[in-house]
């Protein structure tokens, strides 16, 4: 299937500084991601807080050019292009942010909100904005009647609506997703995840579901991308997840999932150790001093993602 998004090789490196005069270190934030976003496909990253899913999110939108490494959007390298034809690429992929409280203006009116995409990128006329903000309101679950309201007169559920009415107002090919539901209530979750499969039945939507809930990426997503220390360490598919031997980190975030069940306690490996300084360039595996299963190989070569199954690519000497 043709590929809306696509990064090939990207790292991205902030410089940390202690003091005004000190000289700063680098902070590997990501480390070479090579991942592939296809039509109407939901791509599922999941990793602990830090793993560089946030930075992996605005790189791919365009917001932060990276040190090393292309950003292909439908098949175009982004940041080889002029600013005008930036600009034009950006509407094919946008972003619906995790909080709905901070994303909005809160001093603007939602017919002010939804129109200003239209605006920026002259899609529509005037005279039909109106209409394109009461049509996008109701496929979204909410009134026309909303459009002079502010952000503070909706709930949490309600903000996230029209965050992502505002990311599909200008029919884009896929969306980014930094953990959209993350605050808000179990019920309201449901909504949104089933309004964003609804959209993806209809119009075809592409999904990069950013999130570190398992049970939650692999309900929505196609294939899952683990992330840890910048380093993306496995790709499988979602369909068969718990029949796979997956990369040992993958393998002790299955076991953190909570078991529902009160009367069955699950037995928990031992995740021993802190991870790697990330200001550090890596000579062995990222996750060596945390595995229960390294081989003296692990210290001397970083393993590189390979098939070890039909879909499925992990970067580990032992699979």
């Amino acid at each position: 299937m043709p590929e809306i998004l696509k990064l090939e090789g990207v790292s991205k490196i902030y410089t940390l500084r202690k003091g005004f005069f000190s000289k700063g270190r680098p902070f590997y934030a990501l480390r070479k991601i090579s991942l592939s976003l296809s039509e109407n496909e939901v791509l599922g990253i999941l990793g602990e807080s830090g793993c560089g899913k946030s930075t992996l999110a605005r790189v791919a939108l365009g917001l932060e050019r990276p040190e090393e490494g292309r950003v292909l959007v439908a098949g175009k390298d982004f940041f080889s292009l002029s600013p005008q034809a930036q600009r034009r690429l950006r509407r094919y992929v946008q972003i619906v942010f995790q909080d709905p409280y901070a994303s909005l203006n809160p001093r603007k009116r939602v017919f002010d909100l939804l129109a200003e995409p239209l605006v920026i990128h002259r899609l529509c006329h005037s005279k039909e904005r109106r209409a394109r903000v009461a049509e996008i309101l109701c496929q979204v679950g909410l009134s026309p009647e909303d459009m002079e309201k502010y952000p503070h007169q909706f709930s949490g559920g309600q903000r996230q609506r029209l965050a992502l009415a505002r990311a599909l107002i200008l029919a884009p090919k896929a969306l980014v997703l930094d953990e959209p539901t993350s605050a808000l209530d179990v019920s309201v979750q449901a909504q949104i995840l089933n309004l964003l499969l609804e959209f993806k039945r209809r119009q075809g939507l592409s999904y990069l579901f950013i999130s570190h809930d398992l049970p939650l990426v692999l309900f929505l997503s196609d294939r899952v991308a683990v992330m840890y220390l910048g380093l993306v360490v496995e790709i499988s598919p979602s369909r068969n997840f718990f029949e796979l031997s997956h990369h040992p980190y993958t393998e002790v975030l299955l076991e953190s999932v909570p078991e529902p069940n009160p009367r069955y306690r699950k037995k928990r490996r031992a995740v021993r150790g802190e991870p790697p300084d990330p200001g550090k360039v890596l000579s062995g595996c990222p996750f060596l001093n945390r595995c229960q299963e390294s081989l003296p190989l692990c210290a001397k070569k970083s393993p590189l993602l390979r098939e070890i199954s039909p879909g499925q690519w992990v970067a580990c000497h032992q699979r």
